[in-house]
């Protein structure tokens, strides 16, 4: 077996590898999905780790997720479902092979029985490593999942882990095929967020990736393989049943172990972690020291670090500005090693970078990353026109997200930079070579303004304040959405009309405001400022039922 990770970690007040040595190691849930964060990221990251690992890079850890384009087969990949709870196992709902729980008078049968079915289920060349390691052991109790782990990774299907009668966890089953009904999640999800009408065969089509890719990416996947969309679906399958359970997925493509778990979970949706190996490299001078006095780096030559990822997930409404966002990074933390302690406050993905000089390094061709463009090209720096065009239209999306939320003279200098590229003469032949791709990036960069400019507005109804920080009088703010609606109205209704949507959304929603009405409305104006409130308050209803009329 690998060298063990983690050697000075704790489940409490115990070492991670005494607890999982024990014979009946009892605990909650939570502290099953601690000790299994560790297990498996130094079984299923850690152990394979050598010169050559193909690291992951820190874009690949940010939404919106790219489709993988690599797989690493020589790489481990597993699925694992844990329940807090016995199993029915004809009621379960998903198939798998039983295994039996330890103990009683036939003991010696019972592991016998498990070993046979571990060995029918597992690639003969397998088989000799699995017999060493139980010998006439059974393969249930958790210290023997840590020994079989590696063989499991080996399986195409996923395990189970559960409680026996006892209350002790244990390797309750293998072989698992969890359930994913795509066809039916997909439907029942773009029907109950008002993009599928049934009979509807075209609005069906016109819609269907759209909704198929923010069903997955809430659950921290893009549209990928069956082992993450049967993972991903079964989780959201279990938060509806209000199962205590985790599942956890590791693909030879993504090189991230993601985690699912009612621990913690929101709106009916499992909580979403990953854990992956990246390079540290892009930290400052005084983070890099932190993490090399702190014995945080896996590799100090390589910079690498073990990085676990929060994430928040979205609740989709068609009025939201940034209708696609599924989700979020919530927070990052370093994991050491050796006591997995969790640092955090150091952007390792660097979320906070400055745009602006990426962009820079982009239009003049002196970006040396890798990005995946229309989820089917990997487009490695940016050295050659076509190259950059790409590079652009694929960057802009990945981050529009960011860039969207950007004060409006940081967000000015951001799109001043692609503008200015954009237009540039001597670029202008080239661009006419590759005019589908150009009107690609002008698109990207015309959606991010609108964006923008919309999320000023909502910021500015949801906390009364303008992008500094200053606090607005509702006249003030009821005066600046007048002058958009009548300004902006028609040629958003001409051209953009989804947009124009979710700006008389915002209208309306600071309409409806229960201390706009209660204050100035319910009753007659005794001064100017209530007069001008009344006022402006009657036009910009007037305009916002015009405009809704004619959508």
């Amino acid at each position: 077996m690998a060298a063990r990770a983690f050697k000075k970690a704790l489940i409490g007040d115990i070492g991670l590898w005494d607890l999982l040595e024990e014979t009946r190691p009892r605990g909650s849930l939570r502290q099953l999905v601690q000790s299994l964060d560790y297990l498996h990221m130094n079984s299923a990251l850690l152990a394979p780790y050598d010169k050559d690992y193909p690291l992951v890079e820190s874009r690949e850890l940010v939404p919106p997720f790219d489709a993988p384009l690599i797989e690493y087969k020589q790489l481990p990949a597993f699925s694992m479902v844990a329940l807090d709870r016995e199993l029915s196992y004809q009621d379960e709902g998903f198939q798998y092979d039983q295994m039996h729980p330890r103990g009683g008078a036939g003991g010696r049968t019972v592991a016998a029985l498990n070993r046979q079915t571990l060995r029918n289920r597992l690639p003969r060349n397998l088989v000799p490593r699995m017999e060493r390691a139980l010998g006439r052991g059974g393969p249930s109790p958790v210290r023997r999942y840590v020994q079989l782990l590696p063989l499991l990774m080996q399986m195409d299907r996923g395990h189970v882990i559960a409680r026996d009668p006892n209350g002790v966890f244990f390797l309750a089953g293998i072989f698992a095929s969890f359930p994913s009904d795509l066809d039916g999640e997909i439907k029942r999800f773009g029907r109950q967020v008002g993009k599928f009408v049934k009979g509807d065969n075209q609005l069906y089509a016109d819609n269907r990736l759209f909704v198929y890719t923010f069903l997955m990416e809430q659950l921290g996947f893009p549209i990928c393989g069956e082992r993450h969309t049967s993972a991903a679906l079964f989780a959201r399958r279990l938060s509806r049943r209000r199962e205590n359970f985790v599942v956890k997925v590791l693909g030879h493509s993504d090189r991230a172990i993601t985690t699912l778990t009612s621990h913690g979970s929101r709106r009916n949706l499992p909580r979403v972690e990953k854990a992956a190996l990246l390079a540290a490299g892009g930290l400052s001078q005084d983070a890099q020291r932190t993490l090399r006095e702190g014995g945080f780096f896996v590799d100090k030559r390589r910079k690498v670090v073990l990085v676990r990822v929060h994430y928040t997930q979205h609740a989709y409404h068609p009025d939201n500005v940034l209708e696609d966002r599924a989700l979020s990074v919530s927070a990052q933390e370093v994991i050491h090693p050796e006591t997995g302690e969790a640092l955090s406050g150091l952007d390792v993905l660097g979320l906070g970078q400055d745009r602006m000089l990426m962009l820079n390094d982009i239009v003049r061709g002196e970006f040396s990353g890798s990005i995946v463009f229309q989820g089917t090209e990997r487009v490695e720096g940016t050295a050659d026109t076509p190259s950059r065009l790409k590079f652009l239209a694929a960057w802009l999306r990945k981050n529009r997200h960011i860039l969207a939320d950007y004060s409006p003279e940081h967000f000015e200098r951001c799109a001043r930079v692609v503008s200015s590229y954009l237009n540039e003469p001597k670029h202008r032949r080239e661009f006419q070579r590759n005019r589908q791709t150009y009107q690609q990036v002008r698109e990207a960069l015309r959606s991010l303004r609108a964006a923008h400019r919309l999320r000023l507005l909502e910021k500015l109804v949801t906390n009364r304040a303008d992008a500094f920080g200053r606090q607005l009088k509702h006249v003030q703010i009821l005066i600046i959405l007048v002058h958009v609606v009548s300004q902006e109205g028609e040629e958003m209704l001409a051209k953009h009309p989804r947009q124009l949507r979710k700006l008389l959304h915002i209208c309306e929603k600071y309409l409806k405001n229960p201390y706009l009405r209660r204050r100035y409305l319910n009753k007659p104006p005794t001064n100017t400022i209530e007069r001008e409130v009344r006022g402006h308050h009657a036009m910009l209803s007037k305009l916002v039922q015009r405009f809704q009329d004619e959508l």
